[in-house]
């Protein structure tokens, strides 16, 4: 049976990955990934549908980003147009890794529906949430209350 998340997804066919330092010009496929550094901080933009056909590709790069280029990730989710329980044990495993390797995860943009996903999949390991990118980047101070 055949979820909503597999609609536009053909059976058979590997997930279109682009892993670059530029931001998606082509969001075609059904699962885009690039990354860029802000100072000592990777952004990952994700779009499209991160579910159990992509997560293999999702972790794979995640992993690459962490282990290779910088520990230290937010994740924007603004374009994720469906994930599944896999795309978010992803994202968990990979916050475990960048602490490993002394950095965290910050996953930002992903609205209420990443903390029903959270609660739906009954995760209890950290995954640390922001409204917006500039709330998730550590350069980001809000202004003091008065």
């Amino acid at each position: 049976m055949k979820s909503r998340h597999d609609a536009g997804h053909r059976r058979g066919t590997a997930p279109r990955v682009v892993g670059s330092i530029a931001p998606p010009t082509d969001i075609s496929g059904p699962f885009v990934f690039s990354w860029s550094a802000v100072g000592e901080c990777a952004v990952v933009r994700v779009a499209g549908q991160v579910d159990v056909a992509t997560a293999p590709a999702f972790r794979t790069e995640l992993g690459h980003v962490i282990t290779t280029k910088l520990s230290k990730l937010v994740v924007d989710l603004r374009r994720v147009t469906a994930m599944e329980a896999a795309g978010l044990h992803v994202l968990v495993d990979a916050h475990d890794l960048a602490v490993q390797h002394g950095g965290w995860l910050r996953a930002s943009g992903a609205g209420q529906w990443l903390a029903d996903l959270i609660r739906a999949a009954g995760i209890n390991r950290p995954l640390d949430h922001y409204p917006t990118l500039a709330d998730a980047l550590p350069a980001h101070r809000p202004a003091p209350l008065t």
